[in-house]
């Protein structure tokens, strides 16, 4: 199993701000995609970011995952699009989509066959985990219920306030 992460793509805007989600322009987004990013990427499968970079960095916003569809098909369904453009509406800056697409041993993109890929899901929730450590507002609902409650000082949503020395130690081992 061999995922590989490219450099994030911005989404163009409309006059309004939001996300430019029509024929021309998806089709622009995605011939970039396929020429100056890599070729072939916008028919990969993998998972995918959404993020938005502002003065403070990149942060991001959605998670998902391209799995039986490729990315061209997946990443602005109108289900995404509404999760984009909640976020771009309400700050400032530079949507920005991350493409982390599945490869063959050899490096070659792997495309949709129509069978599922666990490997797919189980990065997808990774990412998912990251993110929402990241950002405690991710727009991913599905499977992050248990994330944001559970609480293991160190590790997952650590109380504020100094750590014992326990917490300390523990933080160490598992090197975060």
């Amino acid at each position: 199993m061999k995922f590989f992460p490219y450099c994030s793509i911005e989404i163009k805007r409309q006059a309004n701000g939001l996300i430019s989600a029509d024929k021309q322009s998806l089709s622009t987004f995605w011939s970039h995609v396929d020429t100056e990013v890599h070729d072939g990427l916008s028919g990969a499968i993998g998972c995918y970011i959404m993020s938005i970079r502002a003065g403070k960095g990149v942060l991001p916003w959605y998670v998902g995952l391209a799995e039986k569809q490729s990315f061209r098909k997946e990443c602005f369904t109108a289900h995404k699009l509404v999760h984009y453009n909640n976020a771009i509406a309400k700050r400032k800056g530079t949507p920005l989509l991350t493409l982390i697409a599945k490869q063959t041993p050899k490096g070659k993109l792997v495309g949709p066959t129509g069978n599922e890929h666990r490997d797919v899901h189980f990065l997808e929730s990774m990412l998912i985990s990251r993110c929402l450590w990241r950002n405690p507002d991710l727009y991913n609902k599905r499977d992050t219920k248990m994330l944001r409650e559970m609480v293991i000082p160190g590790l997952l949503n650590t109380p504020t306030g100094k750590a014992v020395t326990s917490v300390s130690d523990f933080r160490a081992l598992i090197g975060s």
